[in-house]
């Protein structure tokens, strides 16, 4: 078991003062529900657990370091607004040998359906604030917020822009800065802006499922990039050969 060094907060709950010890991909679920730590979320990769003792943190555990990992290794390394109210905080983060990631986490609410800042949360993720959003995008949120359905030719989506503005003004900065930290594009998913316990939305889980291995160092991160490449020219060889007669 590799211990994730530097954690993010040495004094807040870790999953050892928990008494979470089994972590690996094929036991850790199990454990986890038998100590009590009920699944209340789940997603491709994993699963998220409440415990009624600790009702202020989640573990999150997932069968191989994906996206959420790297969120986390940007968390810890601090950027403009990761310290604010808009990031989830990370006070544990450990993967096995098997590459299963599990963390400690500050507890978050899904927004209520009516929430009227939410469809334009999605959009700053979706989308750069300065372009509009995307036809596809628009579509979804017809389906997902009939309500705050975003005016084709309104800039300011129908001033849900300059209201979200005045109540979080650090929220956008927030994104931008992750975005550029981590160029690939953000996850506009639903469950990727959840609330705070003071209200605010959290920036939950943006980046993609297949993680770069951010919460590694440099050096260990090599075999993976080699790997990628030679797997990357492998695929347009063989997109190259000829057709079999």
């Amino acid at each position: 078991m590799r211990r994730f060094l530097n954690r993010v907060r040495t004094s807040s709950p870790s999953l050892a003062a928990l008494g979470i010890v089994e972590r690996s991909a094929a036991g850790a679920h199990a454990s986890l529900i038998a100590k009590g730590w009920a699944e209340i979320g789940y997603g491709y990769h994993g699963s998220v657990h409440a415990h009624p003792d600790h009702p202020d943190i989640v573990v999150r555990l997932a069968r191989k370091a994906d996206g959420f990992g790297d969120y986390a290794a940007l968390l810890r390394k601090g950027f403009k607004g990761s310290d604010g109210p808009h990031a989830p905080r990370i006070y544990d983060l450990q993967v096995s040998r098997c590459g299963a990631l599990m963390t400690v986490g500050s507890r978050l609410a899904d927004p209520k359906p009516d929430t009227w800042w939410l469809a334009y949360a999605h959009a700053v993720l979706a989308d750069h604030p300065s372009v509009a959003m995307d036809q596809g995008v628009r579509d979804r949120f017809k389906v997902e917020w009939p309500a705050h359905e975003p005016k084709i030719d309104h800039p300011s989506f129908d001033g849900i822009r300059e209201d979200f503005r005045a109540a979080w003004p650090g929220f956008e900065a927030y994104v931008a800065t992750l975005r550029s930290a981590a160029p690939r594009a953000l996850d506009p998913n639903i469950g990727n802006v959840l609330v705070g316990q003071d209200g605010n939305p959290v920036v939950n889980d943006p980046l993609c499922d297949d993680g770069v291995g951010l919460w590694r160092s440099p050096l260990s991160r090599l075999p993976t990039r080699f790997g990628d490449v030679l797997r990357r020219l492998a695929g347009t060889s063989f997109g190259r050969a000829p057709a079999a007669a």
